[in-house]
């Protein structure tokens, strides 16, 4: 991860050429990075496997990063709130103490994978093998709740999404028989896609940043939304640009697409929730 970070940043900070170019084909003309690979037009651009790791890596890189409001609300005085200038009661103060308190734990919990098994023996699973993992994983990870878990999770979801490309080039390969392509147009097509929508995703997260400090509450409901409604269109329009098919046979397609990444999606997520409590 390091050095793929490393790499990333010299791009950004030697300003390649074929970085920025290849970023606004990549954004605004869908499609267009495939056939220029495929037409043996690649010098101007970065390759589809360096492209994919390195937005894929800022983008773990800046989400980690972006700030959020969710400090808690100044607290109101009470009746047993002292006046200003007075010293609090003794009892007053140990509440409002241990209101904090509580309040900071339940916010702590609500933000963490919550490991909350009071006995680890408790855990039954149809797969004898399963609840063995299961169980030997809440025991290391019942006095952190689970964070180790978490951390896991986190640093292995860069990695399963990366293997996640060929399963969805799988499904293309299968939507799209006639004509006949080859299997590594489908796994560039997809690199190609995921790149675009990390870079996407990063866009988002460079205009929440701003409204968080701008305190424009609404940004980022309006921002998720359009980037959302882009992100549909931008997959239909590289499919029609790529595939050269129909707009109905096109939309078609995109919905058995949109269905299987949806079920392969949440298979690999699974999958990488199993992994993280085994290896944490």
């Amino acid at each position: 991860m390091s050095a793929l970070f490393h790499d990333a940043w010299h791009i950004l900070t030697h300003v390649d050429g074929r970085f920025w170019q290849t970023l606004y084909t990549l954004l605004f003309v869908p499609g267009k990075l495939t056939q220029e690979y495929f037409a043996e037009r690649r010098a101007r651009y970065l390759p589809p496997v360096r492209l994919y790791l390195v937005l894929s890596v800022l983008f773990f890189a800046f989400g980690l990063a972006t700030p959020h409001k969710d400090t808690l609300p100044p607290s109101v005085s009470g009746p047993n709130t002292a006046a200003p200038g007075e010293a609090a009661p003794d009892g007053a103060d140990e509440a409002g103490k241990t209101s904090a308190k509580a309040k900071t734990s339940a916010k702590a919990k609500a933000r963490s994978f919550i490991f909350d098994m009071r006995d680890c023996n408790d855990i039954q699973s149809s797969f004898a093998w399963l609840q063995t993992v299961l169980r030997q994983s809440c025991v290391r990870n019942k006095e952190n709740h689970g964070e180790s878990v978490q951390r896991a999770f986190i640093a292995s979801i860069p990695k399963m999404m990366f293997l996640f490309v060929p399963m969805m080039a799988l499904a293309m390969l299968i939507l799209y028989r006639r004509p006949r392509r080859y299997y590594v147009e489908h796994v560039v097509f997809f690199l190609h896609i995921h790149a675009a929508v990390f870079l996407l995703l990063l866009v988002q997260a460079w205009l929440a940043w701003i409204g968080v400090w701008l305190s424009w509450s609404t940004v980022a409901g309006w921002v998720a939304a359009m980037i959302g409604f882009y992100s549909v269109w931008y997959v239909y329009r590289a499919m029609r640009i790529y595939y050269g098919q129909g707009r109905l046979l096109t939309v078609t397609k995109l919905c058995v697409v949109g269905l299987a990444y949806l079920i392969g999606f949440g298979l690999t997520m699974a999958a990488t929730a199993l992994l993280s409590v085994i290896i944490a």
